[in-house]
């Protein structure tokens, strides 16, 4: 059985080990330096930063399990504009990622919408997130739910460089 809900303070080292695994995942295969992938997923992930971030009241995060074990989790980050958007009151989806093997079920879907529902709920126009250039896949699903590209931009992590599409879509 599927559960998603609003994750927690207590849910920070689930959510940390569920980072590290699922971003190493999603974009462990595109790093040419396993260096620069493991020192980013020790910033990016380490529990202290996540209880940071899950403290801070423009950060909303979801927790995903299934039979009572976490499968994923999600990030919106509340009032946070984009060079791309020229609009107010707009949010960035900033992290969705389930493990491997969960996805092509209807989850990811599934959480899309709690999150697009909390940025109506909080009175945002519009959604923002940066996706892989390479990652067609998801950049398939973001499209078939109603983004746009709206632009483009490097991340660089350690000494690489990686471009990613700025898309956006417009709440009701």
């Amino acid at each position: 059985m599927v559960d998603i809900r609003r994750a927690t303070i207590e849910d920070a080292e689930k959510i940390s080990s569920l980072g590290r695994k699922t971003f190493d995942e999603s974009y462990g295969e595109f790093f040419n330096d396993k260096n620069n992938l493991i020192s980013y997923l020790d910033w990016a992930f380490s529990i202290d930063k996540i209880k940071n971030s899950l403290m801070k009241p423009e950060n909303l995060y979801w927790l995903v399990t299934y039979n009572s074990l976490p499968i994923g989790y999600a990030k919106l980050k509340l009032d946070s504009p984009s060079e791309f958007i020229d609009e107010k009151n707009i949010c960035k989806l900033q992290r969705i990622y389930l493990l491997q093997g969960y996805e092509a079920r209807g989850i990811g879907g599934k959480l899309h919408q709690y999150i697009v529902q909390a940025a109506v709920d909080s009175k945002h126009n519009y959604l923002w997130l940066s996706n892989l250039k390479l990652k067609k896949q998801a950049v398939a699903f973001y499209k078939k739910k109603g983004y746009q590209i709206t632009g483009e931009h490097n991340f660089t992590i350690g000494d690489e460089t990686f471009e990613f599409w700025a898309m956006k879509t417009k709440l009701k």
